[in-house]
């Protein structure tokens, strides 16, 4: 059944909602959340395309399972939206507003879907109401369907890429060359690399060195050739759940061995670190840190 017309509720991981529009393609798309997650749902709007319609609505009590049944009722009723011809993606939303989408769904005897993270995978279930009975219709793990640009655009309201870091010359700096190390190492064994990565907003205070991208799972990684604790800080900041998810690997690589206490602080704020203390800028990556440093990061982004 092609999924015309599309209820996506929006919460803290809009990865979720970005990944049922690719995998439904529907041509028109209901937002439902509430203040705090309107910006997010102006993101996924740019990220929907251009043949798909894209409306918002605002629940003002997401609390009250009720009020947030009727609220949207009105809603479709007033863009006459058919019972045959929805869908109800419950990926997102609180646990009241999945209630309340659910009841709504079983009443109109509309199909639902719900994409979750299972195993570092994205997996859709997708459901129909039958006889007072739910009935699963699809089941799968969904192929990659987004960039790191789209991942990005979810949670941020821009953002652009500066590449290897510079001197004040333009030139680039000892710091630079460690970063064009690691993304030449990695770029042939992920599936997407970018460099020099600066949010919108907090260019002056957030900088991430490289992003990479398998599959639908994107990390962050700090590169640098000392042992300051900055990085840890940096990839803290940065990869903090409430600005770019809950689903976001973070990753530190030094070009020296890392001194026990930081260590143990990057485990406790979940940085994966990876030495390469063969590393010299003369003469780049020796090829048994670039092993390394390739597994490791294609383990983070696989749960592994």
């Amino acid at each position: 059944m092609a999924i015309m017309k599309l209820v996506g509720l929006l919460g803290p991981q809009p990865i979720l909602n970005l990944l049922a529009i690719r995998a439904l393609q529907p041509q028109e798309i209901l937002f439902v959340g509430t203040k705090e997650t309107h910006a997010i749902g102006q993101y996924l709007q740019g990220l929907a395309g251009s043949k798909a319609k894209v409306h918002q609505t605002e629940i003002y009590d997401p609390y009250d399972a009720p009020y947030m049944i009727k609220a949207i009722n009105k809603k479709l009723s007033k863009l006459g939206w058919r019972s045959d011809e929805t869908l109800f993606d419950l990926s997102g939303g609180s646990k009241l507003m999945f209630y309340a989408a659910t009841e709504l769904a079983k009443a109109r005897e509309s199909p639902a879907a719900d994409i979750e993270r299972v195993g570092y995978r994205y997996r859709l279930r997708q459901f129909e109401f039958q006889d007072h009975q739910v009935v699963m219709i699809r089941d799968e793990y969904l192929p990659s369907l987004i960039s790191i640009a789209d991942y990005l655009q979810c949670y941020l309201p821009g953002f652009h890429e500066d590449g290897f870091s510079r001197d004040g010359h333009g030139r680039v700096d000892i710091g630079g060359r460690f970063e064009k190390a690691v993304y030449d190492a990695l770029a042939p064994h992920v599936d997407e690399v970018m460099a020099g990565v600066r949010p919108s907003g907090v260019a002056k205070q957030i900088e991430i060195d490289l992003v990479v991208r398998q599959g639908n799972n994107v990390g962050i990684i700090e590169a640098k050739t000392g042992i300051k604790k900055a990085g840890i800080d940096q990839l803290d900041t940065a990869g903090n759940p409430h600005y770019l998810g809950d689903f976001l690997a973070k990753m530190l690589v030094t070009g020296r061995y890392l001194p026990r206490a930081h260590k143990a602080l990057a485990t406790a704020q979940e940085i994966r670190v990876i030495e390469l203390p063969g590393y010299s800028d003369r003469a780049g990556l020796p090829s048994q840190d670039k092993q390394r440093l390739v597994q490791t990061v294609q383990q983070a982004l696989a749960g592994r």
